[in-house]
């Protein structure tokens, strides 16, 4: 069993742009200031409406029920509006490709919707591709090990078989919570010092650099078996 599970945004999927965005309008038609992106990177990966608390703590949580409710508003908005376009980072759709054809499993943990997975699975062509997916929607936000745990669950993978590859300091906890080897990439919402202090075992900065990692750590619990069979 190998099974990797993947954060969404800033890992697999350059959403820099419509999140903030989002949370820039949604705040305007809520009365409140408007969040510069040094502000807003620091709460992706939470699900929507802790991150908005997070990132409001004074509000109240009408306020904040509000806040998400706007943001939700605006980013349909955008995904409707023609010509939108959240790329896939380079190299991101051949690496999912290439670990599903090597019999890897594949999960997701994700602080979007349902209805957003389900958005990126339609646009693009992810139906069948990843073995579970679990977001905001379905239990406790990251850092609690919630939805890796319920991946590893859902697939029969130990935590010795599983890797988890994020952007965030929230996606290193959640793995190392549980016991689970944690790849940060360097491209996405949080810095490498971020990701070091999360307790990262490995960072990367490439997909070369990533797919390099991934067949490494096979390559390990392939030799972990067959010593055990030996």
């Amino acid at each position: 069993m190998k099974l990797a599970v993947w954060d969404v945004d800033g890992t697999l999927v350059d959403s820099r742009a419509s999140i903030l965005r989002a949370l820039q309008e949604g705040a305007v038609a809520v009365g409140l200031t408007p969040p510069d992106y040094d502000e807003a990177r620091h709460i992706v990966g939470l699900s929507l409406l802790e991150a908005v608390q997070t990132l409001r703590p004074e509000i109240s949580a009408e306020h904040a029920e509000a806040y998400a409710h706007q943001y939700k508003q605006s980013f349909i908005r955008f995904h409707n509006e023609e010509g939108f376009h959240e790329p896939l980072y380079d190299g991101a759709e051949a690496c999912l490709r290439r670990l599903k054809a090597e019999g890897w499993r594949l999960g997701m943990a994700t602080g979007k919707s349902r209805r957003g997975i389900e958005r990126n699975e339609d646009f693009f062509g992810w139906q069948g591709l990843f073995d579970a997916t679990f977001c905001g929607d379905d239990g406790p936000s990251k850092p609690h090990p919630f939805m890796i745990e319920r991946n590893m669950e859902v697939v029969g993978a130990a935590p010795h078989e599983t890797i988890m590859v994020g952007d965030t300091g929230h996606d290193i906890g959640m793995a190392r919570a549980v016991g689970v080897y944690a790849i940060g990439v360097s491209w996405g919402f949080h810095t490498v010092a971020e990701l070091e202090a999360a307790g990262a075992h490995e960072i990367v900065h490439s997909y070369d650099e990533l797919n390099a990692r991934l067949d490494a750590f096979g390559a390990q619990i392939v030799d972990q078996v067959a010593a055990i069979r030996v």
